[in-house]
């Protein structure tokens, strides 16, 4: 909600906040977690900060490959993202 409300530096840091906290709960490899960092590299993506979206949207790609497999759909479209 905050994203769309346009509070993008609210929502970066709930995103963070989010991705500790899964990772807190379920460890550090966990579909929630690559959902987050690949809207993050979105965020960051919009921003202009392309070095940190690249950096983001590659720990995602490696999280679906490792969680779904090379062949799940959500690892096909973590690289196809930008």
């Amino acid at each position: 909600m905050k994203l769309q409300s346009g509070n993008i530096e609210v929502a970066l840091d709930y995103l963070s906040e989010a991705v500790q906290l899964f990772a807190q709960v379920f460890g550090p490899l966990h579909v929630n977690i690559a959902n987050c960092y690949k809207v993050i590299a979105r965020i960051h993506h919009a921003l202009g900060d392309s070095k940190l979206a690249i950096s983001y949207q590659h720990k995602t790609v490696i999280m679906y490959e490792r969680l779904l497999g090379v062949d799940h759909s959500s690892s096909i479209s973590a690289y196809v993202s930008y």
